[in-house]
């Protein structure tokens, strides 16, 4: 069975992707980070290194992915299961302040 699951991008992807949202279907019991190697294959290396690191085993430095407005770090991580109807985002880190 498969599953829907919404994804923004935000920033850099965005412009990269000219794309700021898309559904994605995926087969039951997939995490962020298989939804996240499926973006990279369809998106290429660009993409990719935007996103993970070299070894596809971490987020790149920089990038920040939520989960329903939660940030993979305070789930299960790259391990984290999707569910269907899942909101994801994949923004970049802000730095700022004043």
């Amino acid at each position: 069975m498969n599953m829907r699951i919404q994804v923004q991008y935000i920033g850099p992807i965005r412009l990269l992707l000219d794309n700021k949202m898309e559904d994605v279907k995926l087969s039951e019991k997939s995490s962020i980070l298989d939804l996240l190697i499926g973006l990279s294959d369809k998106y290429g290396d660009r993409f990719r290194k935007e996103i993970l690191d070299d070894k596809k085993q971490n987020i790149a430095e920089g990038m920040i992915v939520t989960i329903n407005g939660r940030a993979i770090g305070q789930l299960a991580g790259l391990s984290t299961l999707l569910k269907d109807g899942d909101d994801v985002v994949l923004l970049p880190f802000f730095a700022g302040g004043g």
